[in-house]
This record gives C-alpha cells, sequence and structure tokens, in this order.
C-alpha cells in the first residue's frame, strides 16, 4: 500500500441511531467501562481523563488500540508533554560492566587522591623540619597527579551506566505525514458497536461540546470498520517512532 494513501471505507444503508447534544460521548464512556475483548480509538486529540480510562481497562482488557495524529511541534506545550508521558512510558537499563568500571574507576581516582595528599603532608613535614623543600625541587610529581586526578574525574562523569527504552501500556500508533490528516473519530468496543461522529476523545469532545455521535450495533458493518480500524493501524503511512519521543519527552542522565 503506497504510504501516501488511505483507501475510503464506503457502506450504504446503515442502520444507526443518533444523538446530538452535549454529553455525546457519554455513553462511548460506558461501553468502554463495560468492555470485555477490545477497545480501539481514533481519534486525532485526547485528553487526560479518558487516557486514564484505557489505562484502568489495560487491567482486564489486552487488545487497546489508540491512534491519533501527532505534531513535534505538540511537545513544546507541557501539558501535551505531561499527558504524553501518561502513554509513552521511559525504562532504564543498568549496564553493570560498566557499573564495575566507574567504581574501579572511582577507587583509583580515590587511591591517587589519598597518595597527593600524604606526599602534600610529607612535604610539608619536611621543610618544617628540615627545611627540604620538595614543592620546589619535585614540582612534576604535584602536577602529575594532579592532571591523572582530575583525567580520572572527567572518566567517571562521561562514563554512562544507564540506557534507556520505551514503550506503550498499550498499542499507541501517532501518525504524521503531512500528506495525509485523518480527522475520524471512530470507537469501536468488543468489535460489537461503533461509535462515530465529530467528539475527539477528550473531555470537552465527550461532555462540554455539543457533538454528534451515531451508533452502530450491526454485526456486519461494525466488523467492516473494525478491519478498516485495523488496515490503518498497519499501515504504512508515516508515523512517529514511540522511541523517538521518548527521548524528548524524559531526561536520560547516564548515571
Amino acid at each position: 500500500m503506497n504510504g501516501n494513501y488511505i483507501k475510503p471505507f464506503i457502506s450504504d444503508n446503515v442502520s444507526c441511531s443518533l444523538y446530538l447534544g452535549r454529553n455525546a460521548g457519554e455513553r462511548i464512556k460506558n461501553y468502554i467501562k463495560n468492555a470485555k475483548k477490545s477497545i480501539k480509538i481514533f481519534s486525532p486529540y485526547f485528553s487526560e481523563e479518558l487516557i486514564d480510562l484505557l489505562l484502568e481497562k489495560t487491567e482486564s482488557i489486552k487488545d487497546i488500540k489508540l491512534i491519533s495524529s501527532f505534531k513535534i511541534s505538540d511537545l513544546y506545550n507541557p501539558m501535551n508533554s505531561n499527558l504524553l508521558r501518561k502513554i509513552i512510558l521511559q525504562k532504564r537499563h543498568i549496564d553493570e560492566d560498566s557499573v564495575n568500571k566507574r567504581k574501579s574507576l572511582y577507587y583509583f581516582t580515590m587511591a591517587i587522591a589519598i597518595i597527593l595528599v600524604l606526599y602534600i603532608i610529607v612535604s610539608a613535614v619536611l621543610l618544617s623540619t628540615k627545611n627540604i623543600n620538595l614543592f620546589t625541587s619535585t614540582p612534576l610529581i604535584y602536577f602529575l597527579l594532579a592532571i591523572i586526578i582530575l583525567f580520572l574525574r572527567k572518566k567517571i562523569i562521561s562514563t554512562r551506566i544507564y540506557t534507556y527504552t520505551y514503550y506503550t501500556p498499550f498499542f499507541v500508533k501517532f501518525i504524521n505525514d503531512s500528506n495525509i490528516f485523518l480527522h475520524y473519530k471512530l470507537y469501536i468496543i468488543d468489535d460489537s458497536y461503533a461509535f462515530l461522529g465529530s467528539l475527539n476523545f477528550t473531555s470537552s469532545g465527550f461532555f462540554k461540546n455539543y457533538e454528534s455521535c451515531i451508533t452502530i450495533s450491526d454485526e456486519n458493518i461494525v466488523k467492516a470498520l473494525s478491519e478498516y480500524f485495523e488496515y490503518i493501524a498497519n499501515s504504512q503511512i508515516n508515523e512517529i517512532d514511540i522511541s523517538s519521543l521518548g527521548h524528548r519527552l524524559y531526561n536520560e542522565p547516564i548515571n
């Protein structure tokens, strides 16, 4: 399939019920709460309250999918970043070899520092008791020890012991294609009920705005819509890699 093309979905003579007004998403919310097998959502926008609802359902349902549109520029809004951290999770990995290497460097640095301190003490004692000035007679030793300590300290600071990977608690696909803006609002619950309309997967869309919502329970139509959803979920349309988003969302200290 061409990555810049999504085929249309066409169905005639569909039996459905229609709702216009506020709280258009109340029924969808209840169906999501009572879902037993699967939840499939396509919405350009989503909000924290409804994402939290999906996260709650991950305890009982494995087949949860969310497809949405996204722009990298959206990350510059702190509210968006905080919301994305709910569905893009960071996992930190520890490199034990690097941990041991860093410990060895630390202990070696401490040993060199102790040698330098002892050398300074001995030099001070000799200067005060025997008038032997090691500070001027052997300056190279001080210089070398100090350089070694600075070098080792830099190595300790720059030794990476942590790497990071990113994952989502359920299937997430962020479409980012300049040639295509998928503005669908589609909700499929248990492959038995489908909802379409103007309402985004947001608190405003579900409860505050005056929106439209069509409910479809026709088995054949719902099945066809579910297949169409999977077609988009598995398409090669341009999307944002979850890992690349994770690297932007989270701090990644190396040690």
